[in-house]
């Protein structure tokens, strides 16, 4: 119980720690996202009026879109390196653990009695 209790607070920590570094991230994202849509302003109004409008409008979302699907991928791989390093195991996988654990000392009970019965056989 104290094991498991630990491992929920190791886990509560750990995601406490991580949001308040995705708050930074996002807080960051946020700067850069206001930077950028002053700098694409500047760009449509520099190309306003060009019969164009619509292709660089395709292709900035397009770009968009992309450096999304980039984002993503790399938060997937920064949340797998943390729990990697973090290697927390979770509850279910305790409890089959625990399950195995005594199945083998009930294999292991069995087979010290098979060793006993061999060893001092009935006259």
């Amino acid at each position: 119980m104290k094991a498991r209790t630990l491992i929920e607070l190791l886990t509560l920590s750990t995601n406490i720690y991580m949001i308040t570094k995705d708050e930074k991230l996002l807080n960051n994202l946020n700067e850069m996202a206001q930077k950028g849509k002053v700098k694409l302003g500047e760009l449509v109004d520099e190309f306003s009026g060009d019969e164009n409008d619509e292709k660089l409008m395709e292709k900035l979302l397009h770009k968009a879109q992309q450096a999304k699907e980039e984002f993503e991928h790399k938060m997937e791989e920064v949340a797998k390196k943390v729990y990697e390093k973090v290697n927390i195991a979770h509850t279910d996988q305790i409890k089959s653990l625990e399950a195995k654990i005594e199945q083998l000392k009930k294999e292991l009970s069995l087979t010290e009695t098979r060793v006993a019965q061999m060893e001092y056989p009935k006259q």
